[in-house]
């Protein structure tokens, strides 16, 4: 059954379908074959797992995720940065990995981060003298720290899957969201200074300064109300969803005026066309995750560890070398979804703790989605700087590699983690 189960899997993503109907097609096949459980079990499950006030928060974070991506948030964060580090030569590449950790703090999604800030940067980056391979490199990777910089639906999904602290992941998140920005931003600048890319902008200014500062603050504010709500007590994060949400209106409305009531309607539309996807993905994760543990899995990869006498450094390596592989084939939320249930039973066996594996995992996941062929980021950037995708894979090489290098510092270093806990 678990040969089947996998080999169903993969073989209808390698097919093209899409990654919800996989996991259905598979499990319903599975379950019609061999009769391992029944409908109505099925039914319950699936019920049960999605029934969670936490889960609440998805909705209401890709609807401020696309409120913000509407709004013009984006280019009021750039302007700010820009009249920080314009003066610099090549010190735009800081101000644009600057830029996609506020906005991954404000969306939490990283196809959001990477669609809204490659639209205002690509053009502006280019004009000041950055090649656009590189510029759609270092966005295609900068927005992937929208999952890792909290809030993040990423994190809500783990939580509820793991069943740990939304709350406590957020926390977990800052300090290894900071350490992947700084990482970036030092090999941006060290390319960008090497190769002579871009140029200072005006001189420093404070007038110019305080002009994009009054622009930027309300967006600002945006990560400090919800992030400072969570970890205060004032509110769970789902609250905090919700109230990003109506904060989010209120800019783009009242404040930055850049959507109007009449634009509201398709920003709904769109945001629940993304989250009915994302709960029809995770009900098939769940339908999956049961019949896995059904067919005994989890349980044979915690004999496996054992047999080859794995230590928790070592299991924390394998895994994050395996969903590498997997994530050349697999989207993100694919090896959130269907690997992360397999791979917790190990985890709890090990005695690692889950809130550092979820960071492994993310970081993990970040690097899947700007890795070929299968990287959403990669074909968002490419979709919008008009560049080929040879291009912008070439581009973001370096970034990976640096991505890839905090990764293995957190596994060594699990303190990083939880530090803020």
């Amino acid at each position: 059954m678990a040969f089947l189960l996998l080999g169903l899997i993969f073989a209808f993503l390698l097919l093209g379908v899409p990654v919800g109907f996989s996991l259905w097609l598979t499990g319903l096949i599975v379950v019609l074959t061999t009769g391992v459980t029944s409908p109505t079990q099925i039914a319950q499950s699936i019920y049960t797992g999605l029934d969670s006030f936490v889960l609440l928060a998805i909705p209401f974070f890709i609807l401020a995720g696309n409120i913000m991506l509407r709004s013009g948030f984006a280019k009021y964060l750039f302007d700010f940065m820009q009249a920080i580090v314009g003066k610099v030569p090549g010190g735009a590449s800081i101000g644009a990995t600057g830029a996609t950790a506020i906005f991954g703090a404000m969306t939490g999604s990283s196809v959001a981060s990477a669609a809204a800030l490659g639209r205002v940067m690509i053009p502006t980056m280019e004009g000041l003298g950055y090649p656009k391979r590189y510029t759609a490199g270092l966005i295609g990777a900068g927005g992937t720290l929208g999952i890792l910089i909290p809030p993040s639906v990423t994190f809500v999904i783990y939580g509820e899957m793991a069943q740990q602290s939304v709350k406590d992941l957020f926390i977990a998140g800052v300090v290894p969201g900071l350490i992947a920005a700084t990482a970036i931003g030092i090999v941006a600048f060290t390319i960008a200074l090497k190769r002579g890319y871009g140029r200072a902008t005006e001189p420093f200014s404070l007038c110019v300064l305080w002009r994009t500062f009054r622009m930027a603050a309300p967006a600002l504010l945006m990560p400090a109300i919800v992030l400072g709500g969570i970890y205060a007590g004032f509110f769970t994060p789902t609250e905090a969803a919700a109230i990003s949400v109506v904060y989010g209106l209120f800019v783009a409305l009242v404040v930055y005026r850049t959507i109007g009531l009449e634009d509201l309607p398709r920003i709904f539309v769109e945001s629940a066309r993304s989250t009915g996807a994302i709960l029809f993905i995770l009900s098939g994760a769940l339908f999956i995750g049961m019949l896995a543990t059904l067919a005994g899995i989890p349980a044979a990869i915690v004999t496996g560890i054992d047999a080859f006498h794995l230590s928790p450094l070592g299991f924390l390596f394998v895994t994050s070398a395996v969903l590498l592989v997997l994530g050349c084939f697999l989207d993100g939320f694919t090896l959130l979804t269907v690997v992360t249930p397999m791979l917790l039973p190990s985890v709890h066996a090990l005695g690692i703790d889950p809130i550092h594996f979820a960071i492994v995992l993310v970081l993990n996941i970040e690097i899947a989605a700007i890795t070929p062929p299968i990287g959403l980021n990669l074909f968002v950037i490419a979709g919008i700087s008009g560049t080929t995708m040879r291009d912008v894979v070439v581009g973001v090489i370096p970034f990976m590699l640096a991505m890839a290098a905090v990764l293995v510092l957190l596994i060594l270093v699990p303190a990083l983690s939880v530090i803020l806990l």
